[in-house]
């Protein structure tokens, strides 16, 4: 085929060879590219992608069927007119993976996009996730503390009313004893005032 492109050439007397084989070079490093492109997932359901490529199939099929083209005038060879049409489907495909190329690369840069937002917010995330942790495991060390004094308070006025509970059984006691003695007592001294009136 590079022999029928370079006769292609030579008879269209193209001095510049380089931007076709530039074209043909990018052509095949595209089509590469797409078949690379095809195993992970990058198409989007409004990816103007698959239109291109079927634009591109429709400029394939042009450009064979022009290369194919034989007029029996110049000895079933390609007139100059067979050969313009070749030309021109080979520049409509130029164009085309142009501007394929043109949409892999919007493609590619909002993946990049995409994905560098999706790490940002993924590191936000982790952020937060050890910000909020951070502070539960503070916020539970506190409860904890809290507890714990708590507890000791309640100790202490257990504590507290046992002693205070103590205090005023002794005080019972003490009042008890007290209202005896003074019962006694007054028992006595009445017996005494008794006593006392009868030897009189």
């Amino acid at each position: 085929m590079r022999t029928s492109i370079l006769s292609l050439v030579d008879s269209l007397q193209i001095t510049h060879r380089r931007p076709l084989f530039r074209a043909l070079a990018l052509g095949g490093g595209l089509l590469w590219g797409l078949t690379t492109a095809a195993q992970t997932p990058a198409i989007t359901p409004d990816s103007p992608l698959p239109s291109l490529l079927a634009e591109r199939k429709t400029l394939t099929d042009r450009y064979t069927a022009a290369s194919a083209q034989r007029h029996s005038l110049f000895g079933n060879k390609p007139s100059k007119k067979d050969l313009q049409e070749v030309v021109d489907a080979l520049q409509g495909i130029v164009d085309k993976d142009q501007q394929i190329v043109d949409v892999l690369n919007r493609t590619a840069q909002a993946a990049t996009t995409t994905s560098a937002r999706l790490a940002a917010t993924t590191t936000h995330l982790e952020t937060s996730s050890r910000d909020d942790r951070n502070l539960t495991a503070q916020r539970l060390s506190e409860l904890t503390n809290e507890t714990e004094n708590l507890r000791q308070r309640e100790k202490q006025q257990l504590a507290r009313l046992r002693d205070f509970e103590a205090e005023v059984a002794d005080a019972k006691h003490g009042h008890f004893v007290r209202d005896a003695l003074i019962a006694g007592l007054t028992v006595l001294c009445v017996g005494l005032v008794v006593a006392l009136r009868r030897r009189k």
